[in-house]
């Protein structure tokens, strides 16, 4: 009898702990900070001459997003030493971090070719290449905010200050630590205008180590209600274009609100945006 109850004492004490872990998987927020793919070369980094290659890579995906039209290519290699049969791969779709795949898909490529001769004389060749990554993905930013409309009319500053006492705390000035991409908002500016109308600005930041394309706006809504937006500065059609060495642009917004009180409400904003991001590597080839 005893060893019966110690026996369901342990069943009981499994089950609890297995429930615990997978609701605490479930709370975690991968949507946050800035992240970007981790890119690995990961075969021999020393071959020899007159050889056949063959260079496999990894490209692991550890943002909280699925990219899209993944292409992995190699560049940069002297074709006098080495001759590649592929540069270029592709894949349609690479999982991001969620609460069924908490570490992000990984996928490999296995690139093959030749080593050629050396010159003659030479002991070894170092060659240095490239591997580029370039997809398609989003970016959410999805907080509650706390809005309120500015009456019309002189005298009136509530609004326009810092923190506002009313159904909520208004701030008009809020900042944000990025939502799980090398691209996100870092801040948001709420401007309260007459007629229930609100404008919000938001700083859209590049902390990835690769380069940003075309930017687009693929939605945008102030309590389920869709927002008129519009790039602050040159835009290209439905969408902005980053600059080489550009780090941020502005995203202004306007909508109305649902009353003249201050109210919680959602906003919700998706970007859809280009990425392609590079890591240079080493292979030294010996006589």
């Amino acid at each position: 009898m005893k060893k019966m109850i110690l026996l369901l004492l342990i069943v009981s004490f499994f089950i609890v702990s297995c429930g615990q872990t997978s609701e605490r998987g479930t709370d975690i927020n991968y949507k946050q900070g800035f992240t970007d793919i981790t890119i690995a070369s990961e075969g021999n980094k020393e071959e020899y001459q007159g050889q056949p290659l063959q260079l496999p890579i990894s490209a692991h995906n550890t943002l909280a997003y699925d990219l899209e039209d993944v292409s992995v290519s190699i560049k940069g290699f002297d074709n006098h030493f080495v001759e590649m049969y592929t540069e270029q791969q592709q894949l349609a779709l690479l999982e991001g971090k969620s609460v069924f795949n908490h570490e992000g898909m990984k996928e490999h490529f296995l690139f093959e070719g030749l080593i050629k001769k050396l010159l003659p004389g030479a002991e070894k060749e170092q060659e240095d290449y490239r591997v580029y990554v370039y997809y398609k993905s989003k970016v959410e930013f999805s907080p509650s905010i706390c809005v309120a409309s500015q009456p019309a009319g002189p005298g009136y500053v509530g609004a326009a200050y810092d923190t506002y006492q009313g159904g909520c705390t208004f701030q008009k000035e809020i900042s944000y630590t990025g939502q799980g991409a090398p691209l996100g908002v870092t801040g948001l500016e709420i401007i309260s205008r007459p007629g229930k109308q609100v404008e919000l600005r938001m700083k859209i930041e590049k902390r990835g180590k690769g380069k940003v394309g075309k930017v687009t706006l693929a939605s945008a809504a102030l309590g389920g209600k869709p927002l008129t937006c519009e790039f602050r500065g040159d835009t290209v059609q439905d969408g902005y274009s980053f600059e080489e060495e550009q780090k941020s642009v502005i995203l202004i917004c306007a909508g109305y609100l649902s009353s003249d009180a201050a109210y919680t409400t959602p906003l919700f904003v998706e970007l859809r945006y280009d990425y392609e991001i590079n890591q240079k590597e080493t292979l030294t080839i010996f006589e």
